[in-house]
C-alpha cells in the first residue's frame, strides 16, 4: 500500500507529538483541511492535518508597516519578491499509523517529528482504508478535499451511541439526515422512526426503493393514556388555575374507572358530560381511587362557575381538535425495517410535546421489556439443560408472553430501533424538566443496553438540554455561526476540539465536520445530494421571490388580454 504521494513541505521548528510546522514546497498545492504524513523519529509514519497556512514574504516582513515604505521595497526589489515568499503550514497530528493487509489502523502518536523531515501528502489509497466501510457501515459523503474518499460510519457506533446533526436554516440537515435514513433502511433494513414536526420528511421516498420501505404516520392524541395535569396542559387549563385542575382531576380519574375501555374522543366526550351533570346537579360525585370509593361534594355557585369554564375549555378543545383524537396506540402503526415518519404538523407545540413524550415512553418500555425478558430466557434455556424444574418452566413461559405482548404492540418493538428527533430543541429545551425531557434523557443515558438509537437534530444547539446533546457521542455538524451555539457544542462535545470548532462556521452548503465513535478519524465531510442519489423529500423553502413574480406574470398576461378586447370593442369580463 503506498502510504506517500509528492512532497509538499519540510518540517521545521519547534514540534510535539500533537503538532508540527512545515515550510511548504514552492509548486505545492496546499489547503486548509488536507491530510499530510512524515515519519516521527521512530521512523513510524504520522498522519496529520493542516490546520493553518501562512503566507510569509521574508523581503517584506522586516517590521515596515506604511504603504509608501512597501512600494519603495517593490521598486528596489522587483522580481525577487516572488522568489521570497514561502508558505507556513501548522499540523495537527491525528496518530501514527500501522497498517494490517487492506486495513489501516490509527494509533496515538508518542514522539515528535524531527525538523528536516520530509512531508508527504497523504495517499488516496490510504484514506480509503482509514475510513474503510466494512461491515454495517453506511456511506454519508466524501472528504471535502477528496472527492474520490467516500466517509463511511459504524452504524452499530451511529446508533447505539446515538448521534447529534447540528447547523443553521438552510445548511444541509434535512438532506444529512434523509442520506442516513436510506442508508440504514435500504442498506441494512433497520427500522427507524422520526419525529417530524414540520414536514419536512412527509413527501420521503428513498433513492432506491422509491415509497415502498417508508411509512407516513399522522400524529393523533390518545388521551386515555394521559394522567390529568397532561390532560390540562392539552385543554390550556392554567397552572394556577388549581380548583380547575383539582376538579379536572376527579372528574377524569372518576370517568377512567367508570369506562376503562373507552379512548379517544368518546372518552373526553364523556368527561366533559360527567362535568355537565355535576354542574346540573350542583353535587359533584367522584371515584377516590386511594380510598376505592365514591365520594360526594356539594357544589356552590363559585364552583358551578368554576366547572363551566372547564366546560369551555373542553368543548373549545373538542372543536379545534377532536379530529386530532384516538383511541389507537400510535406504535402499533410502526412498521419494521422502514422509515416511519410521524407527522406531528397537525399538533401544536404543547400538544407535540405531550404526543411526543408518550411515544418515546411507551417505544422505550417496550424495548426494555422486550430485552430484560430476552436475556433472561436465554439464562434460563440454559439452566434447563442442565435440570428441569417446574419454577424455571413457568418463569419461561411468562418471559415468552413478555415477549409475544410486545410483538403483538408491534413487530419493529422486537428488535433495536432508531429514533431520530427532528427540531430537538423543542422537545428537550435547555433548562426544562418536563417528561419528554425525562424520557429523551435516559434514551440517550440508557438507550444502547436496550437497542433504542437517538439521533437529534437541531438548528439551535444552544437551546438544547445539555445532557441529551452531551449523550450524543457521534456530531455531524454542518455550518454554525452563532457564537453561543458554537461554545455550547464545544462544551457538550468531548471529541471536538476548538480548532475543528473554527471550521464550522466556514462550511458550505451540505459540508459538514464529522466526529466521535462511528467515524474513524474526525472529518471535513461533503455531505451526499439526497434528490440528486434519486430520493425526494419536502421541507423547501417557499420560493417567495418566484411567487411574486408569477403572480405579477399572471398580472401581466391579463392586462395584455383585457387591452387586446378593448382595442377591438369588446367588453372584457374580468
Amino acid at each position: 500500500m503506498e502510504i506517500t504521494e509528492k512532497v509538499v513541505g519540510i518540517v521545521r521548528d519547534e514540534a510535539t507529538v500533537t503538532s508540527y510546522t512545515f515550510s511548504a514546497h514552492p509548486n505545492a498545492e496546499l489547503r486548509f483541511g488536507e491530510f499530510v504524513v512524515a515519519q516521527n523519529r521512530e521512523g513510524e509514519w504520522v498522519i496529520g492535518n493542516i490546520r493553518k497556512l501562512e503566507n510569509i514574504n521574508w523581503l517584506l516582513s522586516g517590521g515596515k508597516s506604511t504603504y509608501h515604505a512597501l512600494q519603495l521595497d517593490l521598486e528596489q526589489y522587483g522580481d525577487s519578491i516572488e522568489a521570497n515568499e514561502e508558505l507556513i503550514a501548522t499540523v495537527r497530528i491525528l496518530g501514527k499509523i500501522r497498517i494490517n493487509g487492506e486495513n489501516v489502523e490509527v494509533l496515538p502518536n508518542r514522539v515528535p517529528i524531527p525538523n528536516g523531515r520530509k512531508v508527504y501528502r497523504l495517499s488516496d489509497e490510504v484514506l480509503k482504508a482509514i475510513y474503510n466501510p466494512g461491515i454495517g457501515y453506511i456511506e454519508i459523503g466524501n472528504l471535502l478535499l477528496r472527492e474520490s474518499v467516500p466517509i463511511y460510519l459504524n452504524a452499530d457506533e451511529l446508533v447505539s451511541r446515538h448521534f447529534a446533526v447540528l447547523a443553521v436554516t438552510g445548511a444541509g440537515k434535512s438532506n444529512a439526515v434523509a442520506v442516513m435514513i436510506s442508508q440504514i433502511v435500504e442498506k441494512l433494513r433497520g427500522t427507524v422512526v422520526v419525529l417530524d414536526p414540520h414536514g419536512d420528511y412527509i413527501k420521503l421516498k428513498l433513492p432506491n426503493t422509491g415509497k415502498e420501505y417508508v411509512n407516513i404516520i399522522e400524529a393523533k392524541i390518545r388521551p386515555e393514556e394521559m394522567d390529568s395535569e397532561e390532560l390540562a396542559d392539552l385543554i390550556e387549563v392554567a397552572k394556577n388555575a388549581t380548583i380547575q385542575r383539582e376538579f379536572l382531576a376527579k372528574a377524569w380519574e372518576t370517568v377512567k374507572h367508570e369506562y376503562s375501555s373507552m379512548g379517544g374522543r368518546e372518552i373526553i366526550e364523556k368527561l366533559m358530560e360527567t362535568i355537565n351533570d355535576w354542574i346540573r346537579s350542583k353535587e359533584a360525585r367522584y371515584w377516590d381511587g386511594a380510598k376505592q370509593s365514591y365520594l360526594t361534594e356539594e357544589l356552590k355557585s363559585e364552583r358551578v362557575d368554576t366547572l363551566r369554564g372547564v366546560v369551555l375549555r373542553i368543548r373549545r378543545f373538542l372543536r379545534n381538535y377532536g379530529a386530532l383524537l384516538t383511541s389507537e396506540d400510535l406504535i402499533s402503526r410502526i412498521e419494521p425495517g422502514k422509515a416511519n415518519v410521524i407527522d406531528l404538523g397537525p399538533l401544536d407545540e404543547r400538544q407535540m410535546k405531550v404526543v411526543v413524550g408518550k411515544l418515546l415512553q411507551a417505544v422505550f418500555e417496550a424495548r426494555v421489556d422486550y430485552e430484560k425478558a430476552r436475556k433472561k430466557l436465554e439464562r434460563i434455556k440454559e439452566d434447563l439443560r442442565i435440570v428441569r424444574t417446574s419454577r424455571l418452566e413457568e418463569e419461561m413461559r411468562e418471559l415468552e408472553k413478555t415477549m409475544r405482548d410486545v410483538e403483538a404492540k408491534s413487530k419493529a418493538l422486537a428488535e433495536p430501533i432508531l429514533l431520530i428527533v427532528e427540531e430537538a430543541h423543542i422537545f428537550a429545551p435547555r433548562e426544562e424538566h418536563n417528561d419528554t425531557v425525562r424520557i429523551l434523557g435516559r434514551i440517550a443515558r440508557e438507550g444502547r443496553k436496550f437497542g433504542v438509537g437517538l439521533g437529534i437534530v437541531s438548528q439551535r444547539p444552544n437551546k438544547l438540554n445539555e445532557d441529551v446533546l452531551s449523550q450524543t457521542n457521534t456530531k455531524i455538524i454542518l455550518r454554525i455561526v452563532n457564537p453561543k451555539d458554537q461554545d455550547y457544542v464545544l462544551r457538550a462535545s468531548e471529541q471536538l476540539s476548538s480548532d475543528l470548532l473554527s471550521d464550522i462556521a466556514s462550511l458550505g452548503k451540505g459540508e459538514a465536520v464529522i466526529v466521535g465513535q462511528a467515524i474513524a478519524l474526525p472529518a471535513l465531510v461533503k455531505i451526499h445530494n439526497f434528490k440528486s442519489m434519486g430520493g425526494d423529500y419536502g421541507g423547501e423553502d417557499i420560493g417567495v421571490v418566484s411567487r411574486w413574480l408569477k403572480r405579477a406574470e399572471d398580472e401581466e398576461k391579463e392586462r395584455k388580454i383585457q387591452q387586446m378586447y378593448e382595442d377591438e370593442g369588446i367588453e372584457y369580463d374580468l
